[in-house]
């Protein structure tokens, strides 16, 4: 699985000295694969107990099968990178967004959404917002009525006195890139509000801060000084959710 994704996923359990080893890791992917560990520990200033206690943070039963899994990663990413132009590239986001999301335990997620009292959602942007509003109208046959956040101030609002811990929220972001609704969300943790958030995969503070992530890949390319995004794959790691919890919905509708 990739080092961006794990770290999300464990980023509570993750102390300074996890987050040092983890930053050079991902400055220097290509070297770790085949650093050993007393060295990693020198570049670091970490010992070997620091770096083995870390692998098994994220998963892994020890340094060894870390490594091993970094070299996969890399791997893959080369094979991706190998004559790709920019119609390929859509396929390639398109599996990799595929493969994301069938990795994920989305059981978790599937609760909060079918036991949540009310459903708020929230698009950093007006693509991604465009995307929240399809992906609600899936719901309405389902009688689940979600409630779109259209601007920052509707989320300080629905934050500061509407929202509460027998809700959900659902943010949907390009980069996950959150400083301008970071307070928000700080307040949000502290109400115990579940967060779902679907991000672009990287390390982002926006996933790190949410209760369960979902991810897609959508690469980005550079035209006239500006970073240009397919939103495709926004759209199919949101219809993926509805699919799956239209099924999961079939089996325990009774239940709500």
């Amino acid at each position: 699985m990739d080092l961006e994704v794990l770290v999300n996923q464990h980023y509570h359990e993750l102390n300074e000295n996890d987050l040092q080893i983890i930053s050079y890791i991902m400055k220097h992917k290509n070297e770790c694969q085949t650093m050993p560990i007393v060295e990693l520990g020198q570049k670091t200033h970490t010992s070997k107990s620091s770096i083995v206690r870390l692998a098994k943070k994220l998963g892994f039963s020890g340094f060894s099968e870390f490594k091993y899994s970094l070299k996969n990663d890399s791997e893959q990413v080369q094979r991706n990178e190998t004559q790709v132009n920019f119609s390929s590239m859509q396929s390639l986001d398109s599996q990799a967004t595929s493969k994301l999301f069938n990795q994920t335990e989305l059981t978790p997620i599937l609760k909060e959404i079918h036991g949540a009292k009310r459903i708020f959602c929230y698009g950093t942007g007006w693509g991604q917002r465009d995307v929240l509003s399809d992906f609600r109208r899936n719901f309405v046959p389902l009688e689940k009525f979600f409630i779109l956040l259209s601007a920052q101030r509707e989320l300080q609002m629905a934050v500061a006195s509407t929202i509460t811990e027998d809700d959900l929220l659902i943010v949907l972001s390009l980069s996950g890139d959150i400083q301008e609704a970071k307070d928000e969300m700080n307040m949000l943790k502290l109400k115990g509000v579940p967060i779902l958030s679907i991000t672009n995969l990287r390390n982002n503070k926006l996933a790190s801060m949410a209760t369960h992530n979902l991810y897609f890949q959508a690469t980005s390319i550079p035209l006239n000084g500006e970073d240009i995004f397919s939103f495709l794959p926004l759209f199919q790691v949101t219809d993926s959710l509805f699919r799956a919890y239209f099924d999961y919905y079939q089996q325990n509708k009774d239940e709500r």
